[in-house]
């Protein structure tokens, strides 16, 4: 899936495709971290797909959790028209019986990792969209889930998370001026999550990197 601009959202510490220099108001760019490569071994059990949480994607109706198959993956979130297809993992990822699938049009996408045709990590994102829009996507989620969630939140970067073990589902919005916010949902297994820096320290270490890059920004542009 491709990045979103502000490369200190997880999806970019997860590497997928090729990162935007992030800016602040006035088109001041500021410098981005480099893509990280996931740090993972050779070799990565599968989660226990048998385990069943309340954890699960949800779109028009219907829902998706760890588990399902690929083929009711790319059922619940369609192609959408004019969509390219994903099939690139992680940079770094060795473990070659773990597959990507999904779709992106430049405004939304899907992604699904799988192994043995079953859902470790989906994830869904929106570009652009208002605060309207993102908590209409927070209030699905409280209502769906009936659990607490854990709020790291910033002016630029915030995320919700939620946990039921062995599962995460985490929410990330970025918030690109002039643009609006950049809106990403994931599900997966906790330890597969953790690999790819899914996860509430890495959440808190990338918002606080991503106030610090802002005000580096907000310098750059008064000089």
């Amino acid at each position: 899936m491709r990045a979103l601009p502000l490369v200190l959202c997880y999806l970019a510490a997860v590497g997928c495709g090729a990162p935007k220099p992030a800016v602040v108001d006035g088109g001041v760019p500021i410098q981005s971290q480099p893509k990280t490569k996931v740090s993972a071994p050779a070799k990565v059990p599968a989660p226990d797909f048998t385990k069943r949480t309340r954890l699960r994607l949800v779109r028009r109706g219907e829902e998706l959790r760890v588990g399902d198959s690929v083929d009711d993956a790319l059922r619940v979130f369609k192609e959408e028209k004019n969509a390219y297809k994903l099939t690139d993992m992680p940079p770094g990822w060795q473990d070659e019986s773990y597959k990507c699938s999904g779709w992106e049009t430049g405004g939304q996408g899907f992604g699904v990792i799988s192994t043995q045709e079953k859902v470790v990590l989906a994830m869904y994102h929106e570009e652009q969209v208002d605060e309207d829009r993102l908590k209409e996507i927070l209030d699905t989620y409280d209502d769906n889930l009936q659990l607490a969630s854990t709020a790291v939140t910033g002016s630029r970067v915030r995320y919700w998370i939620w946990e039921d073990d062995p599962h995460r589902l985490m929410i990330c919005a970025v918030q690109i001026p002039s643009e609006g916010l950049n809106v990403t949902v994931s599900l997966g297994d906790s330890r597969f999550m953790d690999m790819l820096r899914m996860s509430r320290p890495a959440a808190e270490k990338d918002e606080e990197t991503a106030e610090a890059l802002f005000k580096e920004g907000l310098k750059a542009k008064q000089r």
